[in-house]
């Protein structure tokens, strides 16, 4: 499963991630407001260009406003993340833990730290993490449940990658026909099923995500090898033919170019 699954997993609560840092009883002067007004728009730039992917540019933000204010366990979860948008998990794992000797009960951290586990395949340790997301009522469950499905499916554990799916779509937010908005779980949900060679249901998941996420490659790849051992080539042949047209040179365009060259289809 691409990597794309297992990271930046908080950056859609980036703007509510950061704490407070002054003394709520006392005014603060002229020069004390110039200075939290200039560490704020730092550290939205910051926040801009991690959810851009410019993870080094973000880090490097964030350990400026850090600088000043060393006590901010949301600034030491966002470098956090920039580390393990930037692949660096040892430097990641360094600002989560730095985050939660301030914060202890910052949830969101355990979820980040979780995934950060789960990259240096320590499921053990991954799985605790997410269990104490998960046991926060005011935290997403969609996400918590979502996450350790991701856990079940890299340990080859499908029915219950499948069911923890299941159960992430009761969380997430749902479109007028009933789909999830987001396609992260139906997808995740749907890989399992083609594991468990449950091919028929498979099938119809797969076809579910791909009327909420179109160009979903690793859908469409999918089910193209599901219609093949349904034999079903020609269909098989046009989902292939998206993943090729869509990304020629990338690892699942070439398997869909090897996989039309064994298809036979008079249609």
């Amino acid at each position: 499963m691409k990597r794309v699954l297992f990271l930046l997993i908080s950056i859609a609560l980036l703007a509510a991630c950061s704490s407070k840092q002054k003394d709520q009883s006392q005014l603060p002067s002229d020069k004390s407001k110039k200075g939290q007004t200039s560490a704020s728009l730092s550290l939205k730039d910051a926040n801009d260009l991690l959810s851009k992917g410019r993870c080094f540019d973000a880090a490097q933000g964030y350990v400026q406003f850090l600088d000043k204010f060393p006590k901010d366990a949301g600034a030491w979860n966002l470098l956090g993340l920039s580390y393990l948008c930037d692949h660096k998990i040892q430097e990641a794992m360094t600002a989560f833990n730095t985050a939660l000797e301030i914060l202890p009960t910052y949830t969101d951290v355990h979820n980040n730290l979780g995934v950060a586990y789960m990259e240096m395949k320590n499921y053990p340790e991954a799985k605790k993490e997410f269990l104490v997301a998960l046991q926060d009522k005011n935290y997403s469950k969609g996400g918590s449940y979502f996450n350790l499905a991701k856990l079940a499916f890299q340990e080859q554990s499908y029915e219950e990658a499948r069911a923890l799916a299941k159960k992430s779509m009761e969380f997430v937010p749902k479109q007028k026909d009933g789909l999830p908005q987001e396609p992260g779980p139906l997808l995740l949900y749907s890989l399992s099923l083609e594991r468990l060679n449950r091919l028929t249901e498979a099938e119809a998941s797969f076809r579910d995500l791909l009327r909420i996420d179109a160009g979903n490659l690793e859908g469409c790849y999918t089910l193209a090898g599901i219609l093949i051992k349904k034999n079903q080539p020609c269909v098989a042949r046009e989902y292939y033919l998206k993943v090729v047209d869509s990304d020629p040179v990338g690892d699942l365009g070439q398997k869909s170019i090897q996989a039309l060259k064994s298809i036979q289809c008079s249609e």
